[in-house]
């Protein structure tokens, strides 16, 4: 078959169903009656000759095809989009859509203003359409691998070949345990790396155990994929681990946490910039990677 203006109507009605969570969603992102959504769909599904998606009391489900056409479309989009891009260079003008991933938990540091950003690239792009998602770094990943994405903002994943990483910005991190915890009542004195070491670790499954390059016979009982997710093993009481101090600072603050590591043995986590290397950099993606870069200081020991 050969796509239409409808075709891509339809697939378009199709792609927002399934990133709004269903119909209700859709009706809302799109301003479409639920009637029109449907109508969308059928002929989408007519057009490509099987089911992509079953409607029913059990609200919105994926057909595998489905899932597939929605996976495949994604570098439709990313090639769409990069069009758009080279079209407003050759009018000298910046256009399109910046399609960006942010490793999570990052809204609470000052010191990497994500949203400022935002503020500088709309207001100097009034056209542009932004997509953002925020998840863990192995979903950045996947999504910068499927074309879901154009840019990730994410620690160094040692992802391969095929993608370029700029180093721009470190984030400080500390070793915390909560107020469970039998080290949250020690004295500093007894805070050692030998007592600290005798108790149980937590660290990130993609940080290859960096993060405890201080307490080398530390002993590591769980790993975890997302900071969330360690902060609350964490503040169970029965691990001890690092986080970022902007985020942790909310418990150290309630008293539920308390900072054990000494100013020496902070940890800077690097972050990066990564895309594919075989994808053109736009003029909008470039925008967003100058504000980013001037308004972040590279400085491993910042406070």
């Amino acid at each position: 078959m050969r796509f239409s203006p409808s075709d891509l109507r339809g697939l378009a009605v199709f792609r927002s169903v399934i990133e709004n969570g269903g119909f209700t969603g859709a009706q809302l992102a799109l301003g479409m009656s639920q009637s029109t959504l449907s109508f969308h769909l059928k002929a989408l599904e007519e057009r490509v000759g099987f089911e992509l998606c079953r409607r029913g009391r059990r609200g919105f489900q994926l057909t595998e095809k489905g899932r597939e056409v929605f996976e495949a479309s994604k570098s439709l989009v990313a090639a769409v989009s990069s069009f758009e891009s080279r079209l407003g260079e050759l009018r000298k003008e910046i256009v399109g859509t910046l399609r960006v991933g942010v490793v999570a938990n990052t809204v609470s540091d000052p010191k990497l203003p994500i949203d400022a950003v935002m503020e500088a690239c709309l207001k100097q792009v009034k056209d542009a359409e932004i997509e953002l998602l925020v998840a863990h770094p192995q979903a950045l990943v996947d999504e910068l691998s499927r074309d879901g994405i154009d840019i990730a903002l994410t620690p160094p994943m040692r992802i391969g070949p095929d993608f370029r990483e700029k180093l721009f910005y470190h984030e400080m991190h500390s070793l915390y345990c909560s107020h469970r915890h039998p080290l949250f009542q020690a004295s500093k004195a007894a805070l050692t790396p030998e007592t600290i070491s005798r108790h149980d670790f937590i660290v990130r499954s993609y940080a290859n155990k960096s993060e405890i390059n201080f307490y080398p016979e530390a002993r590591v009982r769980i790993q975890s994929s997302t900071m969330e997710a360690q902060a609350i093993l964490i503040l169970s009481g029965r691990v001890i681990g690092y986080l970022p101090e902007h985020f942790a600072r909310q418990w150290e603050d309630s008293g539920q946490m308390r900072r054990l590591n000494s100013p020496a043995e902070r940890y800077a986590s690097p972050l990066v910039i990564v895309s594919k290397l075989d994808q053109r950099i736009s003029a909008i993606q470039r925008l967003f990677i100058r504000e980013l870069t001037r308004r972040c200081v590279l400085d491993a020991g910042a406070s």
